[in-house]
């Protein structure tokens, strides 16, 4: 990420182009491969993108959060002055540098958006355009093919995205929901164990977000809106537990997908960003510890709610339900009376944020056949 940052100041200083354009002849941004990496939260999309990002062709940025925070893919009647467009590309050069905790855009970033934009051909200049434009000049800075990006909430803009980026791929990883819920459950401890760049008020916003109805509501929209696409052409859908398993037969998957060549390099990824492990960069390849830890998270009133909410996407993914036909217990029954409780403390802490999620949950049930 610094060698990102270098490069755009290198690029101002040296006064070379940003996006390297030849007048009419240009290709046009929104031709750019991407790759979306998709999922519902804490589904092991970090992973996915590591291994995409360890092949030679891929360069895999950091969760952008582009589509639905800074621009809905549906407004495309929207127009956007130069300066709004230069804003936009300065703010996700400073989410790649920095990450989505990280500060405003810097003077050096602002600069590079305004020089990236007067470089964009007429058709480009459109919020769809800008963003394409952004990761075709950061993946040409590393001498990459594809971008990789893993929001996982893309997931619900995927059938616009598809539309959109006509060499655009969505790769979406599922993950059995009562493991999600046990890695949300326990999300704000990734600070202990090693995450210390996560800021105090992320580490409270973790904890205060979780909640086991509220977290099954969003794996099951999302596990939902995958389903609908899996029929793309464009579109894979991945196991997480089929990747842990045989990590070599997912990464080949994804290859021929991505009409790649296999690189055993994929396999080398770091083990950072759990919930449940020590985080280690000296520990590579995909580890299978924690598949079956959330059986010693969950207490059985959350596994019920997560399995009742879930059982049907459960069953289309090979989930088997294990307390979905027990007596509900005072655990689950508690859960739920304090549910309201709970979303007022996460409007209240987070208000822009639960704004973002819920249109793209409402978004994805509108989109339905």
């Amino acid at each position: 990420m610094e060698n990102l940052r270098n490069n755009a100041a290198a690029s101002l200083r040296s006064g070379t182009n940003v996006v390297r354009i030849s007048g009419t002849t240009a290709q046009p941004a929104v031709t750019t491969p991407l790759i979306f990496v998709t999922g519902a939260s804490r589904s092991g999309t970090t992973m996915l993108a590591r291994m995409l990002g360890a092949h030679s062709a891929i360069m895999t940025l950091n969760e952008l959060h582009y589509f639905g925070s800074l621009w809905d893919p549906d407004d495309a009647d929207r127009r956007f002055s130069a300066r709004e467009l230069s804003e936009l590309a300065a703010v996700l050069l400073a989410r790649q540098n920095k990450g989505l905790w990280g500060e405003r855009p810097t003077e050096v970033e602002r600069a590079w958006g305004r020089r990236l934009v007067r470089r964009l051909p007429t058709a480009d200049c459109t919020a769809a355009g800008l963003y394409a434009a952004v990761l075709r000049r950061l993946s040409e800075d590393a001498r990459k093919t594809f971008a990789c990006e893993q929001t996982p909430r893309n997931i619900f803009y995927a059938s616009r995205l598809l539309e959109l980026y006509p060499q655009a791929r969505v790769v979406h990883i599922v993950r059995d929901p009562r493991a999600v819920l046990a890695s949300q459950k326990n999300r704000w401890r990734v600070r202990k164990l090693g995450a210390a760049h996560m800021p105090f008020r992320e580490m409270l916003r973790s904890r205060v977000n979780y909640h086991p109805l509220t977290m099954s509501q969003l794996w099951n929209r999302a596990t939902e809106q995958a389903q609908r696409l899996e029929s793309h052409p464009r579109v894979l859908l991945l196991r997480f537990e089929d990747l842990a398993e045989d990590p070599a037969a997912g990464a080949r998957r994804l290859c021929a997908f991505l009409g790649l060549k296999y690189e055993p390099e994929m396999l080398e990824v770091p083990r950072w960003g759990s919930s449940n492990l020590e985080h280690s960069s000296s520990s590579l390849g995909v580890s299978r510890d924690v598949l079956e830890k959330w059986r010693g998270e969950l207490s059985v009133g959350e596994t019920l709610i997560g399995e009742k909410v879930c059982h049907r996407m459960m069953q289309r993914f090979g989930y088997t339900p294990e307390v979905l036909d027990q007596r509900d217990t005072w655990t689950s029954f508690a859960s739920l009376l304090a549910y309201p409780l709970h979303v007022a403390a996460v409007v209240s802490l987070n208000p822009r944020r639960s704004w973002v999620q819920l249109r793209a949950v409402i978004r994805s049930r509108q989109s339905r056949p």
